[in-house]
């Protein structure tokens, strides 16, 4: 396997989470969303990471906004796709999920698994979450480079900082890229436990009226439990009137649980699974 030495680190993609922000700044990494994160907003115009999918970049119309920095940004990489595109991508996040920090992969890379495990056994509160996808057509900044790995932290507030969260996605950077280097050398630690991968099958929406309005609140009972185990008849939703929604699904766990950014998705969760040979 090809080593991986072209690496690119980035944060601010939106511009509200300001672990990545700050990072970015205090190391002088990749700004992605330097005009939103002026103002502190997710974006101006539309989400810069759902601008990357290979068919817009190399639209001819007419772009402004966040596709127009989308297309900064590939050129500057390298271009997706090519054999100039760095990599590996790492880009930080911030969810309001209590997710602690989770490291999103959108392929079974043996490398970036391996090295992600490591992590986990290291540092507290780590989990891996497998979002497989098609890299071509993948809206995801990451996605520019051959490899990427999404770091999101929380639970943080967008808009807020959080030290001890910043701090620890720090060391964690900074030690995925040791563990890139001993992973070229052919010299990565080994682990002697199990670690879950957890595996994005759908996400699902708050439940909603025939005006598409909401109609209930995830659950005190569930908020928070992001990756715990959801079986039927466990307690999903409460309405505005306290009435609980149960679960009527198979056994499944919950992850970016109400996260606020998703609201205007239509996304109240995203469901996984113990991903399987992973």
């Amino acid at each position: 396997m090809q080593p991986i030495k072209d690496i690119i680190i980035c944060g601010g993609t939106h511009g509200n989470e300001l672990t990545g922000v700050y990072l970015a700044k205090k190391h002088n990494w990749l700004l992605a969303n330097p005009a939103a994160a002026a103002l502190c907003r997710r974006y101006l115009d539309r989400d810069l990471n759902r601008c990357f999918a290979l068919s817009e970049l190399k639209s001819r119309k007419n772009s402004s906004g966040e596709l127009t920095r989308a297309k900064e940004i590939n050129l500057l990489l390298g271009k997706k796709g090519t054999k100039t595109a760095p990599d590996l991508i790492l880009d930080i996040h911030n969810t309001t999920a209590n997710m602690g920090i989770t490291l999103i992969l959108s392929s079974k890379d043996p490398a970036l698994l391996a090295i992600s495990k490591v992590i986990a056994t290291e540092f507290k509160d780590v989990r891996i979450y497998l979002q497989p996808e098609s890299r071509e057509e993948s809206p995801y900044l990451g996605t520019v480079a051959k490899r990427d790995i999404c770091i999101e932290a929380g639970p943080q507030p967008h808009g807020t900082l959080n030290a001890e969260l910043f701090f620890k996605v720090e060391r964690i950077v900074f030690r995925f890229l040791e563990l890139v280097e001993a992973w070229n050398n052919g010299i990565l630690p080994k682990i002697g436990n199990k670690i879950e991968v957890f595996a994005e099958i759908r996400n699902i929406d708050y439940p909603r009226d025939a005006k598409g309005n909401i109609t209930a609140m995830v659950h005190p009972a569930l908020q928070g439990r992001d990756f715990c185990k959801l079986k039927a008849g466990m307690p999903v939703f409460m309405g505005f009137d306290g009435k609980e929604i149960l679960w009527q699904g198979k056994v499944c766990y919950p992850a970016f649980i109400n996260e606020a950014a998703y609201y205007e998705n239509g996304v109240a969760m995203a469901l996984t699974l113990p991903a399987k040979d992973a």
